[in-house]
């Protein structure tokens, strides 16, 4: 395929070369995988070795990997608290339910959300990312340090340490916005072969964040079973609040890293496209507009994607309680240990996906060796077999009763104790029913298992553990592959030109899957059950393989004319004239 301006300024588009071997450069004869449907296998290479020294290309590739680092870190920020966070806001809390966890899960992404087109812009605007990297990393310091101190808001009023637990992953949220910036300079400081390899390795490095942070949490769950005494009422030192403090070690790390000593920018896309280009002074007027068709369904598989897969690590914790009755520490460790393992099959599968796409066309790689797998581990979650779920069974320790509050109507079932309502008890801002399982005088006590509130439990059979690990690991190997050539597809539709603005629509987009996600698992998987979650989840996926599969033609780089067809063709229309 090729193309190029007429002769009045219009975009011909030749389809007339599709089947016809494309590397012939090399004297190879190898059909044209998405690599290679623009320039040439080898072009690129040669390109960089003309445009910058060899001390320039280390530099260079060193600031490809502050841009990876910093990925790393700011998904780190995000995961590290999905599986400690339940069981932190309750010890914070008692009177919580489970429909609380997908506000404060979701403050994160919905920060990143709003800030990534912002510094996006910021970006664009500035030519420089330094300025607005080291800002967020500041914000990200300071995020995780408002988290692992939260003890300091007990006693400011009722659900204080709730309000400012969704306000600590709000402030963190924001400042991992900036991976939005990390991925717009990637795709530019990169040639145009280099960009896939890039992409996939950013996108492993946020997909090794996600499964790094649980990890961290299990390591300090085993390493400190109990609090620690500092002799400080408000400095609390316990398994989870080390994990907030570590992820604002690994900022302080990151923000050194961003330092003018180590991190230097390069724009190598810019040349590229520049030499390509020789002798046209006209160069930045004449690249077409991208597909925003397919940029369209590229962006609704990423949310779909990243949805289930963050979905399943907002759901592990209280699943694994749910289902097999498992203490809140038991669950915490096992999760972690199940997403570092993944973590690990994820990187191999990022480095198959770089592979695979070398041979065959990187959209059959992402639709089948991605998006299938995904169908299937979607879709083998749903349960069945004989097993029961274990049911959780509450007494009363003392003859008080328990009062219940709906805080939706704001009406009181029952008679409080006096200092509830001096406490300014019914508040207008609700995140489900609230039952406060515990007075002054006493305290209810459970046994693990599913909560009686939660009714599909007594009519759902329990999800084998065979089954759930089949169906996990099939996951882990679809999404790796789904998530990082879908996102090196996007950033080649866009073209040569600045992405930041692109970029964070992209990270928006991410963001926002991540906020339904939380939100998703807080009140369908509560109140539905496991069927209705992950039945909604395998059509999903459905719908994702479908419009991706309508829209496969179209799935390729933006196509920029060079001086000699410009020169030497002036498309179909021009030769019926002679």
């Amino acid at each position: 395929m090729g193309g190029t301006f007429g002769k009045h300024g219009s975009w011909v588009v030749d389809h007339s070369m599709d089947d016809i071997p494309l590397d012939f450069m090399n004297g190879g004869t190898r059909h044209g995988s998405i690599a290679t449907i623009t320039a040439g296998d080898n072009t690129p290479d040669e390109y960089s070795l003309v445009l910058e020294t060899a001390a320039e290309r280390k530099a260079r590739k060193r600031s490809h990997w502050v841009a990876y680092t910093t990925m790393f870190v700011m998904s780190i920020g995000f995961s590290i608290v999905l599986s400690g966070v339940w069981p932190y806001l309750h010890e914070l809390e008692p009177s919580l339910e489970k429909e609380s966890l997908g506000w404060v899960v979701a403050a994160n992404p919905f920060g990143q959300m709003l800030a990534s087109p912002l510094l996006g812009i910021w970006g664009n605007k500035a030519g420089s990312i330094r300025f607005a990297c080291i800002t967020t990393v500041l914000v990200f310091i300071l995020g995780n340090g408002m988290y692992s101190m939260l003890h300091l808001f007990q006693g400011m009023g009722y659900l204080s340490c709730f309000y400012a637990m969704i306000v600590s992953r709000f402030i963190v949220g924001i400042s991992s916005a900036n991976v939005t910036l990390c991925r717009s300079y990637l795709a530019g400081s990169t040639t145009l072969k280099e960009r896939t390899v890039g992409i996939a390795i950013i996108a492993a490095a946020q997909a090794l964040g996600f499964v790094v942070g649980p990890g961290i949490q299990t390591i300090v769950t085993i390493a400190i079973p109990e609090p620690v005494d500092t002799g400080v009422d408000w400095f609390v030192w316990d398994k989870f609040t080390a994990a907030g403090w570590t992820a604002a070690l690994l900022g302080l790390i990151n923000l050194i890293l961003l330092l003018p000593c180590i991190f230097q920018e390069y724009n190598i896309a810019e040349k590229e496209r520049a030499m390509m280009n020789a002798g046209r002074k006209d160069q930045a007027l004449r690249l077409p507009k991208p597909d925003y068709v397919s940029l369209t369904a590229i962006l609704f598989g990423f949310f779909i994607t990243l949805f289930i897969y963050v979905l399943l690590e907002t759901l592990a914790e209280p699943f694994m309680v749910d289902q097999y009755g498992w203490t809140d520490d038991k669950a915490m460790v096992v999760v972690g240990i199940a997403l570092s393992g993944g973590g690990f099959l994820s990187i191999f599968m990022f480095v198959l996906s770089g592979v695979l796409s070398k041979k065959y066309d990187e959209r059959l790689v992402m639709l089948v060796v991605g998006f299938v797998p995904l169908m299937v581990g979607t879709f083998l979650f749903l349960p069945w077999g004989p097993g029961t779920i274990p049911i959780q069974v509450c007494r009363n320790e003392t003859m008080n009763l328990t009062t219940t509050v709906d805080m939706t109507t704001s009406t009181t079932i029952g008679t409080p104790p006096a200092s509830l309502l001096e406490g300014d008890l019914v508040d207008t801002w609700h995140f489900g029913d609230i039952n406060l399982l515990e007075t002054e005088a006493g305290g209810l006590t459970c046994t693990p298992g599913c909560p009686e509130k939660q009714h599909w439990c007594e009519n759902t059979p329990q999800l084998p553990i065979p089954q759930l690990i089949v169906a996990y690991i099939i996951v882990i190997l679809g999404y790796p592959v789904a998530q990082s050539l879908g996102q090196a597809l996007f950033s080649k539709i866009l073209g040569p030109k600045p992405q930041g603005l692109w970029m964070g629509v992209l990270t928006g987009v991410g963001s926002f899957s991540r906020i339904m996600g939380p939100i998703f698992v807080s009140y369908v998987y509560t109140n539905l059950g496991t069927r209705w979650t992950f039945g909604i989840l395998t059509v999903s996926m459905v719908l994702a393989e479908v419009v991706l599969m309508a829209v496969f033609p179209r799935l390729v780089p933006m196509k920029v004319p060079t001086l000699e067809e410009l020169r030497g063709y002036d498309g179909p229309a021009a030769s019926e004239k002679h």
